[in-house]
């Protein structure tokens, strides 16, 4: 195992790589940061751009872009108490209140080091749990694989959120649209309607823009009308007001290290995402806290324990990806499909057919923490000027990059028709309650 670590880190360390997680970080953070645009939406828009480029630069640049995406909801969580993430809900409580308080430099210091420190610990765990756990599933036989494959569909029950009813629903569209075109194992011709075009199937990428992107970008629209509010980033007279010490730090690490264990087993359980990650190890935080009345309301406890376990699902929720083709949250159902698309098919096999690939990938997610660290923390101002820009702004060029994604996918106009297609059936969706995350898994 050390010597594929190795190999993985020296592949990692080349000019190309070491780009896309940079760029995959700076549009992370962008597209967290901006309320409304989360960041599948982000991988959702920049997927059809990795197909050009070697599997490690590819997907390593959109696991940048997830774990950035993570962090930088919590940016403007903290200065104007809108999440742009729904796992950034509890940090916007706490980091709020530090905004108020003169301290906003501080709050976003404490969210980005726990964040950092979250992610790296449950990348740790990937690395040397998800071999040893594909070498056992390999010993699975057929009434093994009967049971995951219930276990598989039980995620549906975690994703659907208050109506099963409705999960089950957007499950049973999600498979008929699948159902489309010719069987992979009889050849037969499935839903075609005597269409040529519907032969090969719905192009997987411009249907997941048309389900996932697009009818945010008409809710914007709709509410065009609602004030934007100022993001900005206060000055302190204080300095300490605006950073973490290294002793303030220190005193937190246990709650990170706690709340990172949290993160880490939840994103391992299919299905429960890193909001569930981000509750549950608030609570335990405040109920061990010396000083659990100032949650809420300001506290850099609450804030480390909500950033680090939220982060950490992002290395964890790829355990069950890559060793049972199960993946741990809607997020990784994304991701699933861009390692299919680079020809990595995931499973117990994909460590042993692509050994060299995988761990160059998981080194690329340690030396992500690193870019993010360091980038993010020398751009506070800029992400924040770049997050209060006017959404008539930003979302004609969301538009334009969706519709450019979908082209570029095959260099197909058919492709666009199927984008237009699907966000009228992703916006109707929305309208009536489905769940466009169920939908797609």
């Amino acid at each position: 195992m050390f010597d594929n670590i190795i190999n993985g880190f020296a592949a990692i360390f080349a000019v190309g790589p070491i780009l896309g997680i940079i760029a995959g970080v700076l549009v992370g953070i962008i597209f967290g940061a901006i309320p409304g645009i989360s960041g599948i939406m982000a991988i959702s828009i920049i997927l059809p751009l990795t197909f050009y480029v070697d599997p490690i630069i590819g997907i390593t640049m959109l696991l940048a872009v997830y774990k950035a995406g993570i962090y930088g909801g919590s940016i403007s969580a903290i200065l104007i108490n809108t999440p742009g993430a729904a796992a950034s809900f509890l940090t916007a409580q706490d980091g709020n209140a530090l905004t108020k308080m003169g301290k906003a430099g501080k709050a976003l210091d404490i969210s980005l080091f726990s964040s950092v420190t979250g992610e790296a610990l449950a990348t740790i765990v990937l690395i040397f749990i998800a071999a040893p756990i594909s070498a056992i599933s390999l010993q699975a036989g057929p009434i093994e694989k009967v049971f995951l494959l219930l276990f598989a569909f039980t995620v549906i029950g975690s994703l659907a959120g208050e109506s099963i009813s409705r999960g089950l629903l957007s499950c049973c569209l999600g498979m008929m649209f699948a159902m489309v075109g010719l069987s992979s194992i009889t050849g037969a011709s499935r839903f075609t309607f005597d269409i040529p075009e519907l032969m090969a199937g719905f192009t997987f990428i411009p249907m997941l823009i048309g389900v996932l992107v697009m009818p945010e970008v008409i809710n914007v629209i709709r509410n065009r009308h609602q004030s934007q509010q100022e993001i900005s980033l206060t000055k302190s007279a204080n300095r300490d007001d605006n950073r973490i010490s290294w002793k303030e730090y220190k005193g937190l690490f246990g709650t990170i290290l706690k709340s990172s264990g949290i993160g880490t087993f939840v994103g391992a359980l299919p299905g429960l995402g890193s909001s569930t990650a981000a509750f549950i190890a608030y609570g335990e935080a405040k109920r061990t806290s010396k000083t659990p009345e100032k949650f809420g309301k300001g506290s850099v406890e609450g804030i480390a324990a909500a950033e680090s376990a939220n982060n950490a699902v992002c290395g964890s929720s790829m355990i069950p990806m890559l060793t049972l083709s199960i993946p741990g949250d809607d997020v990784a159902a994304l991701l699933m499909g861009a390692f299919l698309i680079h020809g990595l098919t995931p499973g117990p096999m994909i460590f042993f057919e692509h050994t060299e690939t995988i761990y160059a990938i998981f080194a690329g997610f340690l030396l992500t923490d690193l870019f993010l660290l360091v980038i993010a923390r020398s751009g506070f101002r800029f992400f924040t000027k770049v997050a209060s820009l006017k959404r008539y702004f930003i979302f004609p060029c969301v538009t334009v990059f969706a519709f450019t994604g979908a082209f570029t996918t095959a260099q197909n106009m058919d492709d666009v028709l199927i984008l237009i297609v699907f966000t009228i059936v992703g916006y109707a969706m929305r309208l009536i309650g489905l769940n466009p995350a169920v939908f797609i898994f």
